[in-house]
């Protein structure tokens, strides 16, 4: 087994267009960003997914007056 060390940034590539699924639980609607695990945008869909999930979540704090 050979170990490969990377020093330079890795590339993830762009992001597929997301796809949301919408339902509702308990009388609230939900979005649920799907994503394919056989794509072959996966990493970059991850990254893009988690980005989102960051960005709401620091805008949730703003709102609240909390600071991040």
């Amino acid at each position: 087994m050979t170990v490969k060390f990377v020093r330079k940034r890795i590339d993830p590539g762009k992001a597929s267009k997301p796809s949301y699924r919408s339902t509702t639980v308990d009388g609230r609607k939900v979005r649920i960003r799907v994503i394919d695990a056989n794509s072959e945008t996966l990493t970059a869909d991850l990254l893009a997914g988690f980005r989102a999930s960051i960005r709401h979540a620091r805008e949730e704090n703003r709102d609240m007056g909390l600071i991040d």
